[in-house]
Parts: C-alpha cells; sequence; structure tokens
C-alpha cells in the first residue's frame, strides 16, 4: 500500500486496521457470558485512532452499544449516521443536556441537577430523555455515593415522567491488579446500591480489565475500551490485535565519526563510525521527546535506537546495522515489521505511563489512514 500518497504531503502517517478492530471486538464478545452486551467506548477520538470511522467499524461488526465522554462527540455520530444506542459517560450541564436529548444519546446522571436538566430538556422538545445513573462505589470520582443521594434521585424520578431510568453503572479503580480486593469492595458496595434499584434496567461495571478476568462482574453489558484497540491492561488469551501502526519516512541518511554529536545538546556522543538515518517525525507529533536515547524503531525489520534528542519535527535513529536504508523508505515507530513489534505498552514503560496516553498523544497532524485487507509489513 502507498499510504503516502493517501498522506497526502505528510511524511508521518498512522495506519488504522479497521478489520483487526473488528476482530477484537468479536474475539472480546465471545469472552462474555451468553446475553451480556458489549459496549465500544469511542471517546476521545476513538482513544486516537478516528473516531467516525472506529464508531461505523463498531456497527458494522454489531457493537450493541457506544460509549462517549462528550455530548459532542455523541453528537459527531449521530451526524455521521451511527444509529447504535449512544451513552454519554459524564455528566452535563443544561445546554449539553438539551442537546443530548435532542439527538437521542442516554445521559449520566448522578446529581438532582441532571435529572432536573433531563426534565425541562424532554418537556422542552415533546421526547423522553433517558438516563443512567452513575453509581460512586469506591472511584470516588463522580456518582451516586451514599444511600440518601440515591433515594434523593429516586424519588424525584417517580416526579419527572419525562425522563427514564433505563440503566446503572459503576467503575472499578484497580479492575488491573488481580491482587488488590479493591474490586470485590466494590462490587460489594454495587449489590447494595442496585437493590434500590427497577430489575429492569440495564447494569453495567466492568472496562476492559474486568471483562477479561471477572465474569462475575459482567452483568447486563461490559464496556470496552483499550482492548477493543489491541491492548490488554492484564493478562488475557483472548487474541487481541494491534489496530494501529505509526510509520515515518526516512528522509536522509548519512554517516557519522567517533566523537561527533547528534541533535539538540549534544547529549549523544558516537563512540564510534556510524550510519544514521533522519526520519520526518517528532514530539510535534507525539512521538515524546522523553523517549530521546530510549526508544527504538523498525527499520526492514531490525531494531535501532533514537540517537540524542527528538527534535520537534524530526528524529534521528541508527542504521547501521541495516542493509541498504535509503531516504524514502519508512521506519515502524509503533507496530510490526517481520519479526519484531514495538508495542504502546513498550513505549509507555520507558515513559512512565499507559499505553492509553501513548495512543492519545499521536497528534492530529499525524493522519490517520483507514485500510481493511490487513496491516502487511
Amino acid at each position: 500500500m502507498d499510504w503516502s500518497k493517501t498522506a497526502a504531503l505528510r511524511k508521518t502517517c498512522a495506519l488504522v486496521d479497521l478489520d483487526a478492530y473488528k476482530d477484537n471486538l468479536r474475539a472480546i464478545r465471545s469472552h462474555l457470558k451468553p446475553g451480556c452486551k458489549l459496549m465500544a467506548v469511542v471517546k476521545a477520538d476513538a482513544y486516537g485512532h478516528g473516531l467516525v470511522p472506529i464508531a461505523k467499524a463498531a456497527q458494522e461488526a454489531k457493537a450493541d452499544w457506544l460509549g462517549v465522554a462528550l455530548v459532542e462527540e455523541g453528537i459527531v455520530l449521530r451526524e455521521a449516521g451511527i444509529t447504535l444506542p449512544i451513552l454519554v459517560l459524564s455528566g452535563q450541564g443544561l445546554e449539553a443536556t438539551c442537546e443530548a436529548v435532542r439527538h437521542g444519546l442516554v445521559l449520566t446522571a448522578f446529581t438532582p441537577r441532571h435529572v432536573q436538566d433531563a426534565q425541562l430538556c424532554a418537556r422542552r422538545l415533546g421526547v423522553d430523555a433517558r438516563v443512567h445513573i452513575k453509581l460512586d462505589t469506591g472511584m470516588n470520582r463522580i456518582g451516586v455515593k451514599t444511600d440518601e443521594a440515591l433515594s434523593e434521585l429516586l424519588s424525584m424520578l417517580t416526579d419527572m415522567p419525562k425522563v427514564k431510568l433505563t440503566g446503572a453503572y459503576t467503575h472499578f479503580a484497580s479492575a488491573d491488579n488481580l491482587q488488590s480486593d479493591m474490586t470485590d469492595r466494590q462490587l460489594r458496595r454495587f449489590h447494595e446500591l442496585i437493590a434500590r434499584l427497577p430489575q429492569d434496567i440495564l447494569l453495567h461495571t466492568s472496562g476492559s480489565s474486568a471483562l477479561l478476568k471477572r465474569e462475575d462482574a459482567q452483568y447486563g453489558m461490559a464496556r470496552a475500551g483499550i482492548a477493543t484497540y489491541g491492548y490488554s491492561p492484564v493478562k488475557t488469551d483472548v487474541p487481541l490485535k494491534m489496530v494501529m501502526k505509526w510509520l515515518a519516512e526516512i528522509t536522509h541518511v548519512k554517516y557519522v565519526e567517533s566523537g561527533e554529536t547528534i541533535s539538540y545538546g549534544a547529549t549523544f556522543v558516537a563512540s564510534k563510525p556510524m550510519r544514521v538515518a533522519t526520519l520526518a517525525v517528532g514530539y510535534g507529533d507525539g512521538y515524546a521527546r522523553l523517549l530521546s536515547g530510549k526508544a527504538q524503531v523498525l527499520v526492514h525489520g531490525k531494531r535501532c535506537d533514537v540517537l540524542g534528542r527528538v527534535c520537534m519535527d524530526q528524529m534521528m535513529v541508527d542504521v547501521s546495522e541495516v542493509e541498504d536504508v535509503q531516504p524514502g523508505q519508512q521506519a515502524v515507530l509503533l507496530g510490526s515489521d517481520g519479526a519484531e513489534c514495538v508495542t504502546a505498552d513498550e513505549l509507555a514503560n520507558l515513559l512512565g505511563t499507559i499505553s492509553y496516553e501513548v495512543l492519545l498523544s499521536i497528534s492530529a497532524r499525524v493522519p490517520r489512514v483507514y485500510i481493511k485487507q490487513g496491516m502487511g509489513d
């Protein structure tokens, strides 16, 4: 595939394999207990992969729901023709609530104001508003925390016929830590709170970690986020495929003598003669400057060290041990090349962060190119 033509004038590009994404959804669904619905979480531009193309792929792969963080994201999906139920996974103000109701989005409610706003907007628009109650079972971020607060919310809902309670959910704080009892404690609290709720609503607790490891936490639906993009926060036998492959063009190849320095600050000093390639990518594209002198890229299937400091638009790598490296060829920053693979987890470990942040840091000036026939090498 000639990705450079698709990416127009840019010499770096992120290939997004929609078939791999669909395969991940199917693999995750096969791991769910019978009757458990699957929500594909596509917030934050689908974790950097592209909101609309990923949502369309999720709909084609028969996901049951989509999850977004912002009303704006849900509106974009509706305008793109997405018909799946969409849950906004955060609380909203009055104006955003009205837009959510107008576009048929399901709202998250955990305060009296959320319910009041939903009722007001529903009456204005002449439609029903649907809400899921968020229950705070230990994350201490958002949600109904006390029995008294839940009773107040339920009492309000009985007096607001335009607001339909259709679900309730919580979020685990430590589901990726299998040695912690935090998830067990949260589940116990969830059971206490849902005992007060109607029996026919949709319940959900599991994100990627819990759905892969805790069948007892799947309930009526599971929310799959990072796992759908090919990364699991926990060890799993579920076959997941990396959805994104990040490439950059080699723009220059030069020889560096022993004692010469490379890049800003002269932090790298060659200890021997080297062949060095310059890549058309840098921290302005989301390749973190903190990876300077730590990370590796793939050239012709071989690992090559990043030399010196990553620049805003360019970076240098050691290709001394790679044969026939020429300008115009490509390096793999993220993804596989032959038998080698650089993962977001690998880069995250070097940065002291998580794969989510690595994927989301790839900037908008890196064109996303969508393919369906597989990544290729």
